[in-house]
């Protein structure tokens, strides 16, 4: 089958959009991954609301606290005020934890337990600002022989996590590395040698000691019981995010990548509810991301991890950041330019099509004076033959009955002519709407690539609402028309159906427009029977066009 060349450039234009659009995409994650990262989107966006609510919270504590007189009342509010700035503000945490240590050094000095927490308390701090040598004279001297088995595990749990952080600052040397790394692994075992039972604050222990030594094996118990703590858990708190955070490092080491993300946003959408800023999941997602291709959810969330952890002072997380963020900055930069460079290309195919529909247009007028000149060579001709007519009328009487005839049938090609004229008028009208709206069209991208607004463009160039508009002329149109041409187009129809599908001529008369299945019957009266051809014409699907065929007449 050969094309022509308008359907060649056409093809060609088709071709173009679809290598320009759809380069630079990224490989989708799964639907519920999906669906979580876009949650993790909107509560990123809302963290200016969820910030002043926590401030209204904490001010209202601090207010209390200034008004409270009994030690017990003065230790609770700061405990709360410690939760609060835990994650939020490592220098007010670290400052109520110091109040509450010597609230209890005077006034509880002999519960030995409670002493010991508030020291870990401030040992977690201090490890996040990375005063080492700090953290470990507080804690020097503790008898963890003294403790009951809950302080004594989280003592083991301070003491794994202050070893892991370290060893951070120790890659350059691997025999510290090795020893430090050695010790926090050391200190996890401790904390799963005292037999606790399985509970939601320690779920995460069994997998952080397998995720970081082989030779540590996880059994279905614990897996299972950390999974469906995760799982099961709506509220948002650091230790939900916490056992989430390891869940998907274990699926991670498992070569799961898409639970490894899921659950991965599961604990960034739980930091983020709490506005905690001693985050490591988002920005792991991050990197995820951008190695994926997802260059601007990756730019984005390291945008936002990088103001908290500013906000919060960690110093590993900074020195980690300060190695990724130039490199997605970069790649984030240059795919805004690939954008710029794409749309270009959009302008100019455009343009390119107008240049077509410009063409189409002249031939248009082309044809119609052609066809007018044909017109009146007809007219003439007419004329002539009904002088010729005239003068022989007396001579041949059967002659002029058919020269009656004859003028019958030039009246109605008249006609015919008329409406053939109303069809190219038409048809001149609706070529110059689409033009005019494709110009209208044109201008509005141009006004949004002037201005950058890359978002509302594409918002733009997604807008269905343009080609539905062309098909709406499109059936008033053809609506119009076919009831021209054919007067008793809806009698003829309605001796083909039964008595339920029968149309009423007075509302079609009224409304002045059909419906798809009269349609249809009209492009069949039209000669074109094949479900395809009418698929396409209408701008429905196959299916409507088999449902609604007449009679179900087969296709030719």
């Amino acid at each position: 089958m050969k094309l022509s060349p308008l359907s060649f450039v056409s093809c060609f234009l088709l071709a173009i959009f679809y290598v320009l659009g759809g380069a630079g995409m990224a490989a989708a994650p799964s639907r519920e991954t999906e669906r979580l990262l876009e949650q993790l989107d909107s509560v990123i966006r809302n963290n200016h609301s969820i910030v002043r609510a926590k401030e209204e919270h904490i001010g209202k504590l601090r207010k209390s606290l200034k008004s409270a007189s009994s030690s017990n009342v003065r230790l609770g509010l700061c405990g709360q005020l410690y939760d609060e700035y835990l994650v939020y503000d490592s220098d007010s945490a670290l400052y109520y934890a110091g109040e509450a240590r010597k609230i209890v050094e005077r006034s509880m000095p002999y519960d030995y337990d409670l002493l010991t927490e508030w020291k870990l308390n401030e040992a977690f701090i201090l490890t996040v600002q990375g005063l080492y040598d700090t953290t470990m004279s507080l804690l020097e001297g503790i008898d963890s022989s003294r403790l009951c088995d809950n302080t004594k595990s989280r003592y083991f749990g301070s003491l794994a996590y202050i070893y892991s952080m370290r060893s951070v600052y120790l890659q350059s040397n691997l025999d510290l590395w090795k020893e430090d790394m050695a010790k926090a692994n050391q200190y996890r075992d401790s904390i799963q040698s005292l037999n606790l039972p399985l509970s939601p604050d320690w779920a995460w222990v069994p997998v952080a000691v397998s995720v970081d030594d082989d030779s540590k094996h996880l059994t279905d118990a614990e897996i299972s019981f950390l999974k469906e703590t995760v799982d099961s858990s709506s509220d948002m708190s650091r230790e939900n995010a916490i056992n989430a955070y390891w869940l998907s490092r274990y699926y991670e080491k498992q070569g799961d990548e898409d639970k490894m993300m899921r659950y991965k946003v599961k604990a960034a959408i739980n930091d983020a509810m709490i506005v905690n800023r001693e985050i490591a999941a988002i920005s792991e997602i991050a990197t995820h991301l951008f190695e994926n291709g997802d260059i601007n959810r990756a730019y984005n969330y390291l945008i936002y991890t990088v103001e908290q952890v500013n906000l919060y002072h960690n110093r590993y997380r900074i020195v980690n950041l300060s190695d990724v963020l130039p490199t997605v900055r970069d790649a984030y930069r240059e795919e805004l330019e690939k954008r710029d460079r794409r749309l270009s290309w959009y302008v100019i195919v455009l343009g390119v099509l107008s240049g077509i529909l410009l063409v189409s247009v002249f031939f248009i007028v082309f044809e119609f004076v052609k066809l007018r000149k044909m017109r009146n060579l007809l007219k003439e001709a007419n004329a002539g033959l009904e002088k010729s007519i005239e003068e022989r009328d007396d001579a041949i009487s059967g002659l002029e009955k058919a020269n009656i005839e004859l003028a019958k049938a030039n009246v109605e090609l008249n006609e015919a002519n008329k409406q053939k004229l109303g069809l190219i008028a038409y048809a001149f009208k609706l070529t110059t709407m689409c033009i005019n709206s494709l110009e209208g069209y044109r201008k509005k991208l141009l006004k949004k690539y002037k201005v950058k607004k890359i978002d509302d463009l594409g918002v733009l160039i997604n807008d269905p609402e343009l080609v539905k508009e062309q098909f709406q002329w499109f059936y008033e149109g053809f609506d119009k028309t076919v009831l021209s041409i054919f007067p008793n187009f809806i009698e003829e129809y309605n001796s083909t159906v039964a008595e339920g599908g029968k149309v009423s001529p007075e509302s079609v008369v009224k409304t002045k427009t059909l419906n798809t299945k009269l349609r249809i019957y009209a492009l069949r009266r039209l000669g074109i029977s094949k479900s395809g051809e009418i698929a396409d014409m209408l701008n429905v699907s196959i299916r409507t066009v088999y449902n609604n065929r007449n009679g179900g007449v087969p296709e030719e």
